[in-house]
């Protein structure tokens, strides 16, 4: 765990609790490309280490109530399905590849 002072002098001196997503939408919503492996494989990275500054545990879908181990179930036999199989290649185009400017980028929106 990296400490809060350490993080204040590598990433931003101005710390925030506020400005931090707060569920797994709010995460999606803001930045989609940068969910880490494990938010697929690890329930722990779903518990806040700094509580003490008022970041709570992220919130997941209500479906999921508070089991975050019931969730990267969900998530992962999602991630594994054909559908996203057979759709992966658009996202990475997207999100790596041509689609990211000029007219394919204006036409995959």
């Amino acid at each position: 765990i990296t400490n809060v002072e350490v993080l204040k002098l590598a990433v931003r001196q101005n710390f925030q609790a506020g400005e931090y997503p707060i569920s797994m939408s709010d995460m999606y919503v803001w930045s989609p490309e940068e969910c880490i492996p494990e938010f697929f494989l690890d329930s722990d990275c779903f518990r806040s280490m700094h509580k003490q500054l008022g970041l709570d545990d992220i919130r997941i879908p209500s479906h999921c109530k508070t089991d975050y181990s019931q969730f990267l179930g969900f998530h992962r036999l999602l991630l594994e399905s054909e559908h996203v199989s057979s759709n992966l290649h658009h996202w990475i185009d997207i999100t790596f590849g041509y689609k990211l400017r000029g007219r394919p980028a204006v036409q995959s929106r």
